[in-house]
């Protein structure tokens, strides 16, 4: 197994990095908030940089840089405190067009890799939680046609999509139908979250679509969806390592030029071993993404799906302590918005919630080892 990044690897971090500091620099200040770039804005650079749809396939308009540089890419956008909407904007609807495949697929795949348009997928609903597996909404023909009803939850960068990917019952499957965002019959209903990122909530009340919206067809739904999820979480717990490492690069440095009684905080022992446990914590993490990544260089093997629970079990206890212990050793001032500290924090809760918890990754790692048992 690989560990060490490549040269394509190494420039596309700093390439990544110095986007992102300048993109930073030059955000518009908000009293009581640390700046944060404009997510627009900042998908537009990395787009034409070639960065932010490059993990595709060169057929859909990307690289073919494959899961190492989605990983990479993910990692240093978890560093910064932005809203960037890779997941629910560009991973998610970037793996369900590549798949999907086709002329019409693949454009709209480059357009996202491009950042020229946000596309999300909708396929939770209410009560539900994390079971894509059983939609309630349904897609029934109607002539020529398609009639589609139903209610989606939790459609992360929905608020700013120009169209959305869609999950419904169709006879015994489940197919994923591209909707407009403006088409007739459909209703999105935006609400914030608590990292201060936007979703979505979209009424499907008799949606008619052409035969063509639907790009993959019940017999492959299911698995689309689960691929598409499965390497959503994979950059939802590389983005969280970067996090984390932000987190502890921010607490060490305040520790070190924070005084107390004539000296340093970073002199106090005990301080010095918390420091040293959430960086043997955050190495484990970053083991663990690594060899999900390169299990998922092989494709969606059971290997690979394995791996990338175990990762996004770890990131979401990881994420939690290092982002509470983060705010702990600043003390009160690591309360404050405008620090920013706190924002790793919430942006892992949001995962979370969101993708699953880690009570939910690890139960689906046990099944996926118990079937290979």
């Amino acid at each position: 197994m690989r560990f060490a990044a490549t040269e394509d690897e190494v420039m596309v971090e700093d390439m990544l990095d110095r986007a992102l500091g300048d993109a930073r620099d030059s955000a518009k200040r908000v009293d009581g908030h640390a700046p944060r770039p404009d997510p627009v804005a900042l998908r537009a650079t990395l787009g034409g940089l070639g960065l932010w749809g490059a993990w595709l396939p060169e057929a859909a308009g990307g690289s073919d840089g494959g899961p190492r540089l989605l990983m990479t890419l993910a990692r240093g956008l978890g560093r910064v405190p932005t809203h960037h909407g890779l997941i629910g904007g560009c991973v998610l609807p970037g793996a369900i067009l590549a798949r999907a495949g086709g002329a019409e697929a693949n454009a709209l795949a480059a357009r996202i890799a491009t950042g020229e348009i946000a596309v999300a997928v909708a396929a939770m609903e209410p009560g539900a939680r994390w079971d894509l597996g059983t939609p309630q909404a349904v897609a029934v023909a109607d002539g020529d046609r398609i009639r589609l009803t139903g209610v989606k939850t939790h459609v992360a960068e929905g608020s700013g999509a120009g169209a959305f990917i869609v999950s419904a019952r169709e006879g015994d499957g489940i197919s994923l139908f591209l909707v407009p965002a403006d088409a007739d019959g459909l209703t999105v209903s935006a609400h914030p979250v608590t990292d201060g990122t936007t979703w979505a909530t979209l009424r499907a009340d008799g949606v008619m679509l052409p035969a063509t919206a639907r790009l993959i067809g019940p017999q492959d739904g299911a698995t689309a969806l689960e691929q598409a999820f499965t390497l959503a979480a994979f950059a939802a717990a590389a983005e969280v390592l970067g996090s984390c490492e932000a987190a502890i690069t921010q607490t060490l440095d305040y520790l070190r030029t924070r005084t107390q009684f004539g000296r340093p905080l970073a002199m106090n022992q005990a301080l010095q071993f918390r420091a040293a446990d959430l960086h043997t914590d955050i190495e484990m993490l970053r083991s663990q993404v690594l060899g999900a990544a390169n299990a998922l260089t092989q494709g969606y093997t059971r290997r690979a799906r394995a791996d990338v629970a175990a990762a996004m079990t770890l990131a979401v206890q990881t994420g939690d302590l290092v982002g509470r212990e983060a705010i702990h050793l600043h003390g009160a001032i690591g309360m404050t918005r405008e620090l920013g500290v706190g924002y790793h924090l919430m942006r892992v809760d949001v995962l979370s919630r969101w993708l699953g918890s880690a009570e939910h990754f690890r139960a689906i790692f046990m099944t996926i080892e118990e079937e290979a048992a």
